[in-house]
């Protein structure tokens, strides 16, 4: 089956963005302590196979009721992840994947192999952040 062309990361907060327009590349934190063990490192998205889906991931609450992305939605092109996959040096080290939630058929996850040393990290996380297009929620741009 193959991917839509967008995909959605949550934005949990205005810590995560840069002057209110800019995702800070702290938005994908591929934390080491949840590496698979096929060795690959997840952060979740929700692929754009509609419109709904942006209002989707705006509904989604944390386990106490709360709203989990109070901020927006980060929205990357999927020829931008390709473009990165491409690039000498990141091949192998970043991939995406479809991953539904028995709650969730949109959900996957962008994948960052661990190990890679901490600047080449650094520089995949920083150009995720600046692919994104940044869409507040309707609650922000008031």
């Amino acid at each position: 089956m193959a991917l839509p062309d967008k995909c959605i990361r949550g934005i949990p907060n205005d810590t995560y963005l840069e002057d209110g327009l800019l995702v800070s590349y702290n938005l994908f934190p591929f934390d080491k302590t949840r590496c698979r063990q096929d060795g690959w490192v997840p952060e979740s998205i929700n692929w754009m196979d509609n419109e709904n889906v942006i209002g989707f991931t705006l509904s989604q609450k944390k386990e106490n009721g709360e709203e989990q992305f109070k901020a927006g939605v980060a929205i990357l092109f999927r020829d931008e992840l390709d473009k990165l996959k491409r690039r000498t040096g990141i091949t192998e080290i970043l991939d995406y994947e479809r991953s539904p939630l028995p709650t969730n058929d949109y959900h996957g996850n962008i994948l960052l192999r661990n190990g890679i040393s901490s600047t080449l990290k650094t520089m995949v996380r920083s150009a995720l952040a600046l692919a994104s297009e940044v869409h507040l929620c309707p609650k922000k741009q008031t």
